[in-house]
């Protein structure tokens, strides 16, 4: 078994709302979005691990957790057998380094007035990678391990492709060399035939460096081709987590099934069986009680609408937070 690289264990994250005139006049109490509800997972050495779910559901707050863009209401992310939000860890920039995030639009968060050697050369010297003198030769280093050309490190971010861009977003995380990889919606944003190239070279990368990648994104075809396990997250937990394919080929959960049945297949032949949704995704102003799930949940029963299933092992391997899944896969294979 791979060794746990980073334990996340019952993260929440509450985001107050500011009381309004009328909220204040009327009494009314403040409300509260919960973004995050108690999410708990490891991850393992050299994995890729990939996080879906809808829009508004909570990955992308996960993502900005780990990386101390956000910090949590409650909760801890151990790493290196430390709390990343406690004494000393927080201050440790080296954790910074260890851990990069790599965003959805890359030119947003490339410096448009910095040329592309120097947004690499200010990652190395800012975390100090490489001797002054060892620096140019290791800005060459970085472009040839993304596949672009030398004279790129003249260029400006507006004079790149999207792909690209994304590219020299990868460059300049790989720069600091890190352990672990937070790809937020990495490549949404590109043309697909440009998805297929970032996403294998991100795994060609992975492989060469013995990297560890947390791979968020909504298009599930993507996250099982690239993904060791998955997560399921629905309105800030996780709802089931396990093998890719396993959790791909027979889904446990109720919400599981319905997202991939939705999405659409590589077989022409596969007319598929797409599981209809009943209404919207609940607010994170209001959570339903019990299973948050139970309001779209054509299974629901009463114990649904009370209690909060917890997640649990399943005899496939992986877990589930569901009252009702094995009773759910039997009628399945019934």
């Amino acid at each position: 078994m791979n060794q746990t690289v980073m334990k996340i264990d019952d993260l929440r994250l509450v985001f107050p709302i500011s009381r309004s005139l009328v909220d204040v006049v009327k009494g009314r109490p403040g409300r509260e979005v919960n973004a995050l509800n108690g999410v708990s997972l490891e991850l393992k050495q050299g994995e890729t691990l990939g996080v879906v779910g809808e829009s508004g559901c909570g990955k992308s707050t996960l993502a900005r957790c780990i990386v101390r863009l956000n910090q949590p209401t409650s909760g801890q992310i151990h790493f290196d057998g430390q709390d990343v939000f406690e004494g000393k860890m927080l201050k440790d920039r080296s954790y910074n380094r260890r851990v990069q995030m790599m965003f959805q639009d890359p030119y947003s968060s490339l410096n448009p007035r910095m040329t592309t050697g120097q947004i690499l050369t200010e990652a190395l010297r800012v975390h100090e990678m490489r001797p002054h003198d060892q620096v140019d030769e290791r800005v060459s280093e970085l472009l040839d391990l993304v596949r672009l050309p030398q004279d790129a490190k003249d260029k400006l971010p507006h004079e790149f492709s999207g792909g690209q861009r994304q590219r020299i977003a990868i460059a300049r995380a790989l720069a600091v060399e890190p352990e672990i990889l937070i790809a937020d919606e990495l490549v949404s944003a590109l043309d697909v035939s440009v998805q297929a190239q970032v996403v294998n070279l991100l795994l060609e990368l992975q492989e060469r460096l013995s990297l560890t990648v947390l791979f968020v994104a909504h298009d599930l075809r993507l996250v099982r081709h690239v993904s060791n396990r998955v997560a399921v997250i629905y309105l800030g937990r996780i709802v089931e987590i396990g093998d890719s394919e396993t959790l791909f080929s027979a889904p446990a959960h109720p919400y599981s099934q319905a997202l991939l049945s939705a999405a659409p297949s590589l077989d022409p032949d596969d007319k598929g069986q797409a599981i209809r949704l009943e209404g919207e995704l609940p607010s994170p102003l209001n959570i339903p009680p019990g299973c948050p799930f139970h309001v779209r949940c054509q299974y629901a029963a009463d114990r649904c609408r009370t209690d909060q299933p917890a997640l649990r092992p399943l005899t496939t391997g992986g877990e589930v937070a569901c009252h009702f899944a094995e009773s759910l896969e039997q009628n399945d294979h019934a």
